[in-house]
């Protein structure tokens, strides 16, 4: 049975979505990355880190804080991935976010929570990181 305190205070909570950053590459896995040279994984984790960076700050993206990251891969065909495979790549997105100044840090008091959606269906292979903050009392 439900319990309509606890959903009525998770609702109060919702996060409020502010900003969209989409980089248009295929998010490496965390099974790939196993797998790599330790050489190719760190190329790859400055590409996606500068990728975002530059994004968040060509699209001036605001700082948000206590902030809510749901994490979106996109994928154009194939077999979908597990919900959180994506995550070495939205490790180095994040930091990309940092990096431009939209998160002060990665750090538990900046980002209070990172969801992962399942991959969703595209025309292109990519990843977004959807900024969101939790609503002000």
């Amino acid at each position: 049975m439900l319990d309509a305190t606890a959903v009525d205070a998770y609702l109060r909570v919702m996060p409020i979505v502010r900003s969209v950053v989409r980089y248009d590459a295929k998010p490496w896995t965390l099974n790939a990355e196993r797998r790599m040279h330790h050489m190719t994984r760190a190329k790859l984790a400055r590409e996606w880190r500068s990728a975002f960076a530059w994004l968040a700050r060509t699209h001036r993206v605001p700082r948000a804080e206590g902030a809510v990251l749901i994490v979106q891969p996109h994928r154009a065909k194939g077999r979908a991935q597990d919900c959180d495979a994506c995550h070495p790549a939205a490790k180095a997105a994040i930091d990309g976010l940092v990096d431009a100044g939209v998160l002060k840090s990665d750090g538990p008091t900046d980002v209070v929570e990172i969801r992962y959606l399942a991959a969703l269906p595209d025309s292109v292979d990519g990843l977004s990181i959807i900024v969101c903050s939790r609503p002000t009392a």
